[in-house]
């Protein structure tokens, strides 16, 4: 454990200095406990992954006047919670989003404008992922959507593809791979594009 803390301090420096493959590996490390932790507060995977698609780009953006911390998870926690909750508060929405007692519920006033660029970016976003994902192989597209949209134990994905436990996390660690390069890509993109 004292292992993992070290190589994310190490991450942490490389990203404040603007390196984006320290930033990628912080996405690979905690991907999956970030997902499972944002599950509790909304309900809906696709927006969950969205949100944590935004607090890594917003590490990315405010790299320069990142704190310094020697909890890096608890940080990513910490900012994923915001996220969700923010975006629940200022949505409303009881369908998706599962509010804790002690949130209050805030009205927040955007232009117009903000909600085009907001609605752009989240279209442009969703068009990139499909895409991304659309140039994965069937085996690993059908490798995330058991782990993730049908959220299987890799004993069980290994099962079911007929292969063995260790190629059954690879070809999912691979796909998460691929897509996180093209995701990177794409956080290049809007970055020049709305800041």
């Amino acid at each position: 454990m004292k292992s993992k803390t070290n190589t994310d301090l190490v991450l942490w420096a490389k990203l404040k200095d603007g390196n984006i493959e320290a930033l990628g590996k912080l996405y690979d490390v905690h991907i999956e406990e970030l997902f499972s932790y944002g599950m509790q507060f909304c309900v809906d995977k696709t927006t969950v992954m969205d949100h944590i698609h935004d607090v890594f780009l917003n590490l990315y953006k405010y790299r320069k006047s990142l704190a310094n911390t020697d909890q890096v998870k608890y940080y990513l926690f910490r900012s994923l919670k915001n996220q969700i909750l923010n975006t629940a508060k200022k949505t409303r929405s009881t369908q998706t989003y599962v509010l804790n007692e002690d949130v209050q519920t805030n009205t927040y006033s955007n232009s117009i404008e903000h909600d085009i660029i907001t609605t752009e970016f989240n279209t442009e976003r969703t068009y990139v992922l499909t895409m991304a994902i659309n140039s994965l192989s069937k085996k690993q597209r059908r490798g995330l959507f058991l782990r993730f949209t049908e959220e299987r134990e890799y004993e069980e994905i290994a099962e079911i593809m007929n292969v063995s436990i260790q190629t059954s996390r690879t070809i999912i660690y691979r796909a998460i791979k691929a897509l996180r390069k093209s995701m990177v890509a794409v956080f290049f993109m809007l970055l020049s594009i709305f800041y």
